[in-house]
């Protein structure tokens, strides 16, 4: 594969991974919806995504760990994953796998944007919907969500595709995991507090913006308050300033372009507001211990 494949790992990039037989058997993929089960994220797809790489993710996605763990960012949030826990990620996630158990397997689900039921936006309700939800489950709702993704799959093999039938499936799903994780919120009394909305509203805006604002006034001013307010806010909560949440953001812009497009340095230089090369070269070793080109060399 060329090395622009991967700057989206969308289904028209999974279509392309599918030519691949032992994925195939373990996969379905349509306009609605793509379901891969077990062993392929642990035989297959478990080369591919590996520390130091960037995803974009086009559709939503559900996934269900069936054993070992695994952790990485969404949107810059980090999450830790472990066997029983379902992870929920909206559109357009930038996904960042730091490192995952040699015994991680899983079980996923994609869902064209126009095929997301409504029950989608119920789950994603919350002020940090951008950055995804991890609900930890129990033996008794893990057999339920097994038996929901079992259904699942044998439905979209029926022939002729039953699409309301499959949507419907979906919803059920969905509304479960709705209860799920307000029983788990009420459970550990897991209600934001001021503070914790005002960073989730704060990330969202730097994963929008970060491409070209990168002044704490800007953020401070979209959530009318003070800069000196935001930053001692975003300190207390994150334990990271300001200008520290920004800069990771344009580093995993800047490794998605490195890694998977074909833009030139200056050119990526420039798509990131750099006003030249050696800034954007100098910028990228402070944050990740090397130049731009031996991160694209490095494996």
């Amino acid at each position: 594969m060329g090395k622009s494949s991967f700057i989206d790992f969308g289904f028209e990039e999974i279509r392309q991974l599918r030519n691949n037989e032992s994925i195939k058997e373990r996969s379905f993929l349509n306009d609605d919806i793509g379901m891969v089960i077990s062993d392929v994220f642990k035989n297959v797809l478990y080369k591919l995504v590996h520390s130091n790489q960037v995803y974009r993710f086009k559709e939503g996605r559900i996934l269900y760990v069936i054993q070992g763990e695994v952790r990485f960012s969404v949107n810059l949030i980090e999450h830790k994953a472990q066997q029983g826990d379902i992870l929920i990620m909206p559109n357009n996630s930038l996904v960042e796998i730091i490192e995952s158990s040699e015994d991680y397997d899983g079980q996923a689900i994609g869902i064209d944007p126009a095929f997301q039921p409504e029950s989608l936006s119920n789950v994603l309700s919350e002020s940090y919907n951008r950055n995804g939800i991890l609900i930890p489950l129990l033996p008794e709702e893990e057999q339920r969500v097994r038996t929901y993704f079992t259904l699942l799959w044998q439905t979209v093999h029926i022939i002729p595709y039953r699409r309301d039938t499959v949507k419907s499936l979906l919803n059920a799903l969905l509304h479960d995991l709705r209860y799920l994780n307000e029983q788990n919120k009420a459970a550990h009394s897991t209600h934001l507090s001021r503070k914790e909305e005002l960073f989730h509203r704060f990330i969202r805006l730097v994963n929008k913006h970060s491409r070209k604002e990168r002044n704490v006034q800007f953020y401070a001013d979209q959530l009318c308050l003070t800069p000196h307010y935001l930053s001692n806010v975003i300190q207390q909560v994150s334990g990271q300033t300001v200008m520290q949440w920004i800069n990771q953001a344009i580093t995993l812009e800047a490794k998605v372009l490195l890694k998977h497009s074909d833009l030139m340095m200056y050119q990526i230089a420039d798509e990131l507001n750099f006003p030249n090369p050696s800034f954007f070269s100098k910028f990228f070793k402070r944050m990740t211990g090397m130049t731009p080109a031996e991160y694209q060399r490095s494996k």
